[in-house]
């Protein structure tokens, strides 16, 4: 695939740059590293997302535990 990307900022551009000198890639290499990473975040969050959803629904169908109330006042009746 190819993709252009119009008007990046300055700032950005020069540390992209920067960034690629310093690791001794060519800024393309860079840049496409950088996009990798944020498309694995993104992943990681919509997993995450999906995961939330099946945990909710997983307590949502737990047994309601007891309450724990009676059995510290006994023990702090014991005392």
């Amino acid at each position: 695939m190819n993709l252009t990307i119009k008007n990046v900022p300055e700032e950005v551009y020069k540390a992209l740059k920067r960034e690629a000198a310093e690791q001794g890639r060519s800024l393309n290499a860079e840049a496409m590293l950088a996009l990798s990473w944020k498309a694995e975040e993104i992943e990681r969050h919509r997993k995450m997302r999906s995961s939330w959803g099946e945990l909710e629904r997983f307590v949502a169908g737990l047994p309601e535990a007891p309450s724990s109330v009676p059995l510290i006042r006994a023990d702090r009746k014991r005392r």
